[in-house]
């Protein structure tokens, strides 16, 4: 943009013209950083929605927790707890 700025007849002798062309520029340029910014934070909250969609189907159902719950009974290397006799 500044190559492109200084080659453009209207831009070198027209200060309404260099704050016209800079003002344009620099909308697109805050405009594409905002809307990177809105593209990251939609991306961070469909991934945490996804993580507690997946954390529900697995560990947070309640068969494989009664599951996993059975299969520590069994286990006779798990420690039990103080609490449990």
């Amino acid at each position: 943009m500044a190559w492109f700025g200084v080659s453009l007849p209207f831009v070198r002798e027209s200060p309404a013209g260099f704050i016209a062309y800079w003002l344009v520029f620099s909308v697109a340029f805050f405009g594409a950083i905002y809307c990177a910014i809105l593209d990251w934070r939609y991306i961070r909250v469909q991934m945490a929605l996804e993580e507690r969609e997946l954390f529900r189907q697995t560990l947070g159902d309640e068969s494989f927790r009664k599951a996993l719950r059975g299969a520590q009974h069994e286990s006779p290397s798990t420690p039990k707890r103080p609490d449990q006799p």
